[in-house]
């Protein structure tokens, strides 16, 4: 018998203005072959909460050649697919959206570890193919009840070029690029100005390193929620999470060891909320993989109530629930 664990973020937020809703939010999949019973038990989850929709903050897959197989391909359009018939699924691109190994690509820490930067518009094409499913490449998904914009950050902004990886080791870690994501957002202003007021606004991206900087906050100030992965929840194992609290985490995806900086899994500044992994250590990460038996499946549900008790704490139920195999 195998236990693993779920590890469940609850909020909720006093919106007076708008109608009562329930998102079912998730990060990080990491689709691989290795990745299967984890697929079956995240939708099981979002079928029990009944959501209005579903959102995923970035890196579907582990890399490109995670789907180059039909076999593959079509298993994940399957559990795409089963999401859809629950709600609405939107979901934007993170930086394993764009992965593809290089030419004799090894796993691990091996020096012929490394990818090139693919915009594979295929691959998202047929993912957005499917009904009810909304693959948002700088594009929005609108309702009558939501408005949901994905902002796509490029490799150039992970200082990932298209010849070789540059984001770093533990010894050198690399870092975000704040001006590429601030001429980003000047470009898109179509799109993050005069919101609907009385839907839910939520803005899906997949790295949350600079969506606290004023500048950054100012451009989107007309959103309701930001959704951001990426950071693994620094990667601390389920006791020390306990014990161990605040946002610093033991390392992050470009590698600083114990990074202060929107890296754990929660609530920051009332509007952005930070989601853990479907799946923590990637099959792209070699032998290291199998610790991810370790770490528990992230989800959460995010509520908008018109009950103003609410307001008073938004970040109410963070819990671990088992389940069995």
């Amino acid at each position: 018998m195998v236990m693993k664990s779920f590890y469940y973020s609850r909020y909720r937020f006093y919106k007076p203005d708008q109608k009562e809703h329930k998102i079912f939010a998730i990060s990080d999949v990491h689709f691989s072959s290795a990745v299967d019973d984890s697929l079956n038990q995240i939708a099981q989850k979002a079928e029990q909460q009944e959501p209005q929709i579903i959102t995923i903050s970035g890196d579907l897959v582990d890399s490109l050649e995670s789907v180059d197989a039909p076999s593959e391909l079509a298993r994940l359009k399957a559990w795409m697919t089963r999401l859809a018939k629950i709600a609405p699924v939107c979901l934007c691109l993170g930086n394993h959206d764009f992965y593809r190994q290089k030419e004799n690509f090894k796993s691990g820490l091996s020096k012929n570890r490394g990818y090139v930067a693919e915009h594979n518009e295929k691959f998202i094409k047929t993912i957005a193919s499917i009904d009810n499913v909304f693959y948002l490449d700088d594009a929005c998904y609108e309702n009558d009840e939501f408005y949901v914009f994905g902002l796509t950050l490029p490799p150039s902004y992970y200082h990932f070029d298209y010849v070789t990886e540059k984001q770093g080791s533990i010894f050198s870690p690399g870092s975000e690029d704040l001006n590429i994501l601030l001429e980003k957002l000047d470009e898109l202003t179509e799109f993050t100005t005069k919101l609907p007021k009385k839907k839910t606004k939520i803005l899906l991206v997949h790295s949350p390193v600079h969506m606290l900087d004023e500048s950054v906050k100012e451009k989107l100030k007309e959103f309701d929620f930001v959704f951001a992965g990426h950071m693994h929840n620094g990667v601390v194992p389920p006791l020390l999470n306990e014990i161990w609290r605040g946002h610093r985490g033991i390392i992050s995806p470009s590698k600083h060891l114990f990074k202060n900086h929107n890296t754990r899994v929660g609530l920051y500044d009332n509007q952005l909320i930070v989601l853990g992994a479907i799946t923590t250590i990637q099959k792209g990460a070699g032998a290291f993989h199998a610790l991810n038996r370790a770490f528990p499946i992230y989800y959460a549900t995010v509520e908008t109530s018109r009950n103003e008790l609410y307001a008073r704490k938004p970040d109410i139920r963070k819990k671990y629930e088992n389940w069995q195999k």
